[in-house]
């Protein structure tokens, strides 16, 4: 993990929706309340120098973070745009492999992926769909963790290997991946509150344990049974649809 560490994090004069990021840029934004991050990283703060243990204060967090610092549920998922998008590209790409065919990707075709080190194959799958854009990272860690969960144990790429369940389970992966490193980027020096790397560790895991169950509650129900009916198009919007169901459940917690 660690991720915290390095967070800048953005200020309360930032636009709720960086224009890159925007999912549905022609409608306008509202203005950002003041100073509507301070909550959402005090919370955090008592979390994390509790060592991660008190939920009530995570979800206080959380909560917070969906209510105001990212503008509830109408306009919080829009700031997903990017990442969504770079998710329906992963989507089409492992559908595309797992049905033998090539995956549209610059530099990466069956010929060059197939048998490689699943290390390697991942590597080129992840420089092939990481956009040039200010979410890139995040998406390139999103990314790179989603399929490594989804072909762990696969010593070789192999795209006879790859399954439905494979690529429903990578993809609830990849959202949670995305939002997490969108929280820790946005947490500031939240976690700067630990009093040793072992209560950062526990915050983390705590934290993104919290929101994998947020993100198998509402996008598994989107994804199964359904996986060969649906493309990247789709699939980015029901990363959106998923993202704002989770914001409408968080903004509901207690403060």
């Amino acid at each position: 993990m660690g991720t915290s560490s390095s967070s800048k994090g953005p200020g309360s004069n930032s636009p709720l929706v960086p224009p890159w990021a925007d999912s549905d840029p022609s409608v306008p934004l509202p203005q950002p309340e003041a100073q509507r991050f301070r909550e959402f990283r005090t919370h955090l703060g008592h979390f994390v120098s509790g060592g991660g243990n008190d939920g009530t204060k995570l979800h206080a967090a959380l909560g917070s973070y969906a209510r105001k610092a990212t503008g509830g549920n109408a306009v919080g998922a829009r700031r997903f745009g990017a990442m969504a998008s770079a998710g329906g590209a992963l989507f089409d790409a492992m559908s595309a492999l797992r049905d033998g065919q090539e995956p549209n990707l610059t530099g990466v075709d069956l010929g060059t992926i197939n048998g490689r080190p699943t290390e390697v194959a991942i590597g080129m799958l992840v420089e092939a769909l990481v956009p040039m854009n200010g979410d890139a990272e995040r998406i390139r860690v999103a990314l790179n963790d989603a399929l490594s969960e989804a072909l762990v144990g696969q010593e070789e790429f192999d795209f006879n290997n790859i399954t439905d369940d494979i690529i429903a389970e990578m993809m609830i992966a990849y959202l949670t991946e995305c939002l997490f490193e969108q929280i820790i980027l946005d947490s500031r020096d939240a976690f700067s509150k630990a009093k040793d790397a072992g209560q950062t560790d526990q915050a983390e895991k705590a934290m993104r344990a919290l929101v994998r169950a947020a993100a198998d509650k509402h996008m598994a129900p989107l994804l199964t049974g359904n996986i060969r009916t649906l493309n990247g198009r789709m699939v980015r919007d029901v990363q959106l649809r998923a993202i704002k169901d989770i914001w409408g459940e968080w903004e509901a917690y207690e403060q």
